[in-house]
């Protein structure tokens, strides 16, 4: 039997379908995006637990998050210091 915290979740998905008149595939997209805002949240809590652990600073999430962003058209990489171009 499934976990009742999953058949709520499904049923306000269905629910929030209804009520802004999505289709399959705005929901997918939908879900698709809230997935990587997951990601994205869980990238920065294990960044800012290595920061406490190290005092590396912003600069560690950058680092953990470079390939991340290659994938959706950011920077791949670290970016040149003296902003010269490779």
């Amino acid at each position: 039997m499934p976990d009742a915290g999953l058949e709520k979740s499904m049923v306000e998905l269905l629910e929030l379908k209804d009520k802004y008149h999505l289709d399959n595939d705005k929901l997918l997209l939908l879900v698709g995006l809230v997935n990587l805002m997951g990601i994205i949240n869980l990238l920065e809590v294990r960044v800012a637990a290595g920061a406490e652990k190290s005092g590396a600073g912003r600069s560690a999430l950058h680092q953990e998050m470079a390939p991340l962003w290659g994938m959706f058209g950011g920077p791949k990489g670290r970016q040149p210091v003296d902003g010269a171009a490779k």
